[in-house]
């Protein structure tokens, strides 16, 4: 849980920031770094939200060129490639397949573009991760379990995965490490304004003590998803957002190290298939929640979409409803865009003040939410009238990346782990998910060998 600073909470501070999600974190993180005072509150626990419910995917968005958002893809491929680099425990190179059916949304053509435009806008055109194709048989070798009729061939491609909620539970611990204060289960019951409406902060409650207090702050950042609406106005007219919900399904592995991208027959929606600690994740799907909720049930006909659309693509694995291992759903917050569909709504990035004092990120993506928390952090420095610093998270290992060479540290860490009696699929795992922390992990189980 790591609870951290509840004594902090009657403090006057630059910046208070709202959220313990992605967004949340790494605007504490670099504010933090940058020199500035900061407050985390969450109401719950570090990426309890939409933060852990995620695809666990960093990646470009190859489908978001059919909608013609080249800027949205090509700055979440620099941080890509940023993030493989700065975060080699948390972001892995990750394969996909793509079979190519006749009844598919885009051709073996119309995909053949896309996927070098995908390889230009990465910098990888011709490099040794860009796109490959694959005859029908050849890919047929690969992935026997899919749909035969109307098979056509197929490509891959490269992208990355990651670990969510570990991924932001390390950048709340770095800003906690760069000066930040941070406390969880703290929810922000309202936000405070003086007379002229300029926003100076919270009133907050310690769900643990349940005092309530006051944090006094220049700048508010209210990233808390689809709670931020409420916090911030009573008529959500006044700030609209659209709220859409995305499932997936925890299944069994597959038979194949690579992940898949995919399309529903019924409405030719992508869906993916991504190798996640053992198993498999199946998802996702994206229907409106009513605003002013934060709806994140799976309901039967979550389950029966996705089962459906892996049955028809991928009949070889015979996935029913007893192979689901679990489920989870988290609430995406957007741009408020009419009518159009939910997966068409951009997933582009702003950065809204419906009150003076106060900033709202909407939208986004968990990839590129790095560059963006910079850009929250140098308007908050702005707002302040500080002066402008260099973003201190552009070359900055994470907090608890091992430095050298990153296999070289994984192999001398999961050797010794192994000695301590761990196995060595479970030392591995422990590793990527605690980079140099995993020390603290050995040095409990030296202390109590029967964990």
């Amino acid at each position: 849980m790591m609870r951290r600073a509840a004594n902090a909470l009657d403090r006057t501070v630059d910046l208070l920031v709202i959220g313990g999600g992605v967004y949340g974190a790494w605007i504490a993180y670099d504010a933090a770094l940058r020199g500035l005072s900061v407050i985390l509150v969450e109401r719950t626990d570090w990426a309890a939200g939409t933060s852990s419910a995620s695809s666990k995917l960093i990646h470009g968005g190859l489908r978001y060129l059919e909608y013609g958002h080249l800027g949205l893809v090509r700055k979440a491929l620099v941080e890509r490639r940023r993030l493989l680099r700065l975060a080699p425990h948390r972001v892995r190179a990750l394969r996909f397949l793509l079979p190519v059916h006749r009844d598919a949304r885009a051709g073996r053509i119309a995909l053949e573009l896309g996927l070098s435009l995908y390889d230009l806008l990465a910098g990888e055109l011709g490099g040794p991760h860009a796109h490959r194709s694959y005859g029908r048989e050849a890919l047929l070798a690969r992935c026997p379990f899919i749909e035969r009729s109307g098979l056509v061939s197929g490509f891959s491609y490269s992208d990355a995965s990651e670990d969510d909620a570990r991924y932001c539970l390390e950048l709340v611990d770095g800003a906690i490490g760069a000066g930040a204060a941070a406390v969880n289960a703290c929810e922000a019951l309202a936000l405070t304004s003086d007379s002229g409406g300029r926003v100076f902060g919270a009133r907050v409650r310690d769900a643990i003590t349940g005092s309530e207090h006051e944090i006094r702050a220049g700048i508010t950042v209210a990233a808390a998803g689809p709670w931020t609406q409420a916090l911030v106005t009573r008529d959500p007219r006044d700030f609209p957002v659209r709220l859409t919900k995305g499932v997936h399904l925890v299944m069994p592995p597959l038979p194949m190290p690579e992940a898949m991208l995919l399309t529903t027959r019924s409405d030719r929606r992508v869906f993916f298939l991504i190798p996640w600690y053992g198993a498999t994740l199946l998802g996702t799907t994206d229907t409106d929640v009513a605003p002013g909720t934060s709806e994140t049930t799976v309901s039967a006909a979550d389950v029966d979409y996705l089962l459906r659309a892996v049955e028809e693509r991928c009949p070889g694995l015979g996935w029913r409803r007893r192979h689901v291992r679990g489920s989870f759903a988290g609430v995406r917050t957007l741009r408020a865009e009419g009518s159009k569909s939910p997966s068409s709504v951009t997933r582009e990035w702003s950065l809204e003040s419906p009150r003076p004092g106060l900033l709202v990120p909407v939208g986004g993506k968990l990839t590129s939410a790095r560059v963006e928390a910079a850009a929250t952090v140098a308007r908050v420095q702005l707002a302040l009238g500080r002066t402008q610093t260099g973003c201190p998270t552009a070359e900055r290992p994470f907090p608890w990346a091992p430095p050298g060479d990153f296999d070289t540290w994984e192999d001398t860490t999961v050797r010794a782990g192994v000695v301590l009696g761990m196995d060595e699929e479970v030392a591995r795992a422990c590793a990527r998910r605690h980079g140099t922390t995993t020390s603290e992990v050995h040095a409990l189980v030296r202390e109590r060998p029967e964990l």
